[in-house]
């Protein structure tokens, strides 16, 4: 005997004398089934983790029906405690503690200068401290980005870009682009599978103009599926059974979640209309009662001693109106560039997957009903000529056709098994981007309690300084 045989038969009989029984073989891991075939690396680097759930024998039955992503440890493996008990296939988990680490911030300015000799165009100034590069872009450069984006990545959720505009663009436009894009470019850096694309690196890091660039090298505009290397029966083992059912849900709260966020963005730009009015007020009101004050002064106010302290009054409200409206300013300034930009991420982002969602109905129809069909039909055809003299041609024929259709069979039904893959993926992003709106009202409270504070403390010095005019009418000789 071997050592490992005489290990085992050592284990065996310790079993036996404590009396446990031991689980039947099964012949799923004897013979186990080849996996699925295709062209493409997985793209989003996945690792298998090993089961931790505490849970196991509760929980198993909930494996792959959990809403996306939040769960660390969503996928669990039981014990086999007995022979009856059944045996379950251990699943892998979609690894995302990486897709939201180290994300970078692109910042886009508006260049200075325009170029062009007759019709001028604006540049963008792109900027990634990450990646140490700053480069100019057009508008049309930004255009062309998403187009391929949407060439390469049909089954995932791409962000927008501002509409285009022909005609007069004055600085309140560009700047409303210029957010639009800074969007844009965010959102792509985010996800977790576009910035990682090339196309996406050379168009934060390349110097040249783009234009040229792209015409020297033009990129592949075949979709992700064809592009790259996956295996199919790990994203299949990923993909929760009631997937179907979790869109439908998504679907139907997506829609009312737009219409939400779209009413949200309306009345924040009120809001923050209201507040630069009301800057806007103060700063008029502090100019008109300094001039009250200079007119009051020439005429009467130098034969009164307590007129002077009106007076003086007058510009110590004035100057704090002036400090006031300067802190209205700064909170407009803030809540445009920050709660207001970020409630339009979120927007963005449920307009992207929708779009997806629809894009996915239209580009994921597959002939796989009728290959089958073609299948079956021509083989019933090889059973009934092979070996009838002078149906030879035709048979060898029939069997090529079976094996072309084979083929295209397998890669249809990968291609929808990758679909669904980047389905369930795209709804764990975007699941889990309700931690990014926590983030966004925490910053809003912040801010609002830091704004609140200075100006109660300029009403309060104002405060100390207007009780020193004088207010008994028997005063005033």
């Amino acid at each position: 005997l071997s050592r490992t045989e005489v290990n085992v038969a050592l284990a065996l009989l310790a079993c036996a004398q404590n009396r446990l029984g031991l689980p039947e073989p099964m012949l799923d891991n004897m013979f186990p089934s080849p996996p699925l075939s295709s062209r493409s690396t997985d793209p989003l680097k996945l690792q298998h983790q090993e089961p931790s759930s505490p849970l196991a024998g509760s929980e198993s039955s909930r494996i792959n029906s959990t809403y996306p992503g939040m769960d660390k440890s969503e996928h669990s493996t039981p014990r086999v405690r007995s022979p009856e008990l059944k045996h379950r296939k251990v699943t892998k988990t979609l690894d995302t503690h990486k897709w939201f680490q180290h994300v970078e911030e692109i910042k886009i300015t508006i260049a200075p200068e325009r170029e062009g000799f007759i019709f001028k165009h604006v540049n963008y100034i792109v900027e990634s401290q990450k990646r140490s590069s700053i480069v100019l872009r057009r508008f049309s450069d930004f255009w062309w980005l998403m187009e391929v984006l949407a060439r390469r990545y049909p089954f995932r959720a791409l962000p927008n870009l501002p509409p285009k505009k022909v005609g007069g663009r004055d600085s309140v436009f560009l700047e409303k682009r210029r957010k639009g894009l800074s969007r844009f470019i965010n959102a792509v850096v985010r996800h977790p599978v576009l910035r990682s694309d090339e196309i996406v690196i050379k168009f934060l890091t390349e110097p040249s103009e783009l234009a040229a660039w792209r015409k020297q090298n033009p990129p592949s505009l075949d979709e992700e599926y064809r592009r790259k290397e996956h295996d199919i029966e790990e994203l299949k083992s990923m993909i929760p059974n009631n997937l179907d059912e979790q869109l439908k849900k998504s679907r139907q709260r997506v829609g009312s979640a737009i219409e939400h966020y779209v009413n949200l963005c309306f009345i924040m730009e009120r809001m923050i209309r209201r507040m630069h009015g009301q800057a806007t007020d103060y700063v008029r009101y502090g100019i008109a009662l300094n001039a009250l004050a200079e007119t009051e002064h020439q005429y009467h106010a130098s034969d009164c001693n307590q007129c002077q302290q009106i007076i003086q009054g007058y510009e110590n409200v004035a100057k704090h109106m002036q400090r006031e409206s300067s802190i209205l300013e700064s909170q407009v300034n803030n809540a445009a560039d920050g709660v207001l930009e970020n409630l339009k991420d979120v927007r963005d982002l449920l307009v992207a997957y929708r779009e997806l969602d629809e894009r996915k109905s239209k580009m994921s129809v597959s002939q796989i009903d009728s290959l089958q069909k073609r299948i079956q039909l021509n083989r019933a055809k090889v059973n009934q000529h092979k070996g009838v003299p002078g149906f030879e041609a035709e048979v060898a024929k029939l069997e090529e056709s079976i094996r072309t259709d084979e083929r295209e069979l397998n890669d249809q039904k990968c291609r929808q098994i990758f679909i669904q893959f980047c389905m369930w993926s795209e709804l764990i992003y975007m699941h889990k981007q309700q931690a990014f709106v926590s983030s966004l009202y925490r910053s809003y409270v912040k801010d609002m309690s830091q704004y609140t504070h200075q100006q109660a403390d300029n009403w309060k010095e104002l405060e100390s300084l207007v009780v020193q005019m004088p207010v008994e009418p028997p005063l005033f000789n």
